[in-house]
């Protein structure tokens, strides 16, 4: 969403905690860009009727939850975003944005995880468009792109006019944020968040951030003219970004339905996950002196055992057990293992019980006739001291800002690279990088042999 004019411009991208506010939507210098904009008659999207409340989440039980009450998507079709969706030319050739938002589009209209399906283009303000309109300027380009995006008014446009429960929208950007000096840099975190809280807060909004990149063939506008001149692109790939903002329940579902499946970097802001399925094994990988200290353990089946009955427990004798996780639920962020080795932590009181290692699932616990084979991950645990009484342990998964947003973020744009300008700013707008929350907790128990 870079500027193509001199236009003043704070270019915020969506920003929001657990408790994301909506902004403002108004600005004199967007009067009169409608018309140059496009050639044929368009209609500002109207302000859709509210639908029925959304259907409740998924019971416990894991039952499968009624369709999303809607899904609307959001092109940004300004010129920056030309040289993701070059016209075609003679050999046919297109972009990887071409070819995967394509794909999603498709799927998007034909799922039936959601009731009600709507597209719009983005230029200074969303316009209705069709399913039809938005794939065919995918495949074949922006035929007449808009000067400039406000995003801030974009995105004031989002929460009044289109947050309704089990509803989400899907904005499709570069999410530049290209300030007029640089002198604004230093409250980029502070426009997103203002953008977000002027009309009143929505204390169950949430936005899940996929990031990818694509060959680009256009004109390539630098966020800061002070960083370098405009330039044929590229030699390099470009980062873009789909971002699904709605109520936490639906951003879940619509993740879970139509995009974890996608590669692509991920972060999560907001978004609530049911509690794993998790029971400790007595016959994988243990060692020392314990049992299930569960009432009437001999009586249940495996897969639901959170009491650790420790006999003997010694630096020379060890007790180690293994608690089997279900993490099929969780996006693929909180499933890779690097990642839940350095956040996945194990809490206890009067105990020196620690996290020895995580590992994933392999093809031999998954083919095993054991309860293993029911669980998509492993923490081992390991205690050298026996417990006086009945203590707690809690296994923690926190949400931590993932590696790549560093490793995409720039402070300088002007040559072409895989890095998006201050993205990292961006992203404090969504929630402060040091702010982490659980995604989960899995509370243990760990007592003496009776």
């Amino acid at each position: 969403m870079r500027y193509l004019t001199s236009f003043p411009r704070l270019l915020p991208a969506l920003g929001l905690t657990l408790l994301l506010l909506p902004g403002c939507y108004s600005r004199s210098d967007m009067k009169g860009e409608e018309a140059a904009a496009d050639t044929k008659t368009e209609t500002p999207a109207a302000t859709p009727t509210p639908d029925a409340p959304a259907e409740a989440a998924e019971a416990a039980s894991g039952a499968a939850a009624q369709p999303l009450q809607a899904v609307n998507v959001f092109l940004e079709v300004s010129g920056s975003m030309e040289g993701f969706m070059p016209k075609t030319g003679a050999s046919g050739e297109n972009t990887k944005f071409q070819q995967h938002v394509a794909q999603l589009l498709s799927e998007i209209n034909r799922t039936p995880a959601a009731r009600k399906k709507a597209f719009f283009r983005i230029k200074e303000k969303p316009y209705a468009d069709t399913y039809q309109g938005i794939s065919g300027t995918v495949r074949s380009g922006i035929q007449q792109p808009a000067k400039s995006t406000e995003l801030p008014a974009v995105l004031d446009t989002l929460m009044t006019r289109y947050y309704q429960p089990g509803t989400v929208s899907v904005l499709i950007s570069d999410f530049i944020y290209s300030p007029k000096n640089a002198g604004a840099i230093p409250y980029i975190k502070t426009d997103i968040t203002d953008a977000l809280q002027r009309n009143g807060a929505q204390p169950d909004l949430a936005v899940s951030v996929y990031g990818y990149t694509s060959d680009f063939r256009g004109t390539y506008y630098p966020a800061l003219k002070a960083a370098g001149k405009k330039t044929a692109c590229c030699d390099t790939e470009i980062p873009y970004y789909i971002w699904v903002l709605g109520p936490a329940d639906a951003v879940r579902r619509f993740d879970a339905a139509l995009l974890e499946q996608q590669s692509g970097k991920q972060a999560h802001f907001g978004v609530t996950y049911p509690r794993p399925a998790y029971s400790v094994l007595d016959k994988f990988q243990n060692k020392g002196a314990w049992y299930y200290g569960d009432a009437g353990a001999s009586k249940r089946a495996a897969g639901s055992y959170r009491v650790v009955a420790v006999s003997e427990a010694s630096a020379q004798q060890p007790v180690e057990f293994v608690v089997g996780l279900n993490l099929g639920q969780l996006p693929g962020q909180y499933k890779d293992v690097a990642y839940l080795k350095q956040n996945l932590k194990l809490e206890g009181v009067d105990t020196d019980a620690r996290l020895l290692d995580v590992t994933a699932a392999t093809d031999q616990t998954k083919a095993s006739s054991g309860p293993q084979s029911k669980y998509t991950h492993f923490a081992k645990v390991r205690l050298t001291r026996q417990p006086k009484a009945a203590r707690p342990l809690v296994l923690r998964l926190q949400d931590q800002r993932p590696v790549w947003v560093a490793q995409w973020t720039t402070r300088n744009d002007g040559t072409p690279a895989p890095k998006t300008f201050a993205l990292s700013s961006l992203l404090d707008g969504l929630a402060p990088a040091d702010a982490a929350r659980p995604i989960f907790e899995l509370p243990l128990t760990l007592q003496p042999a009776k």
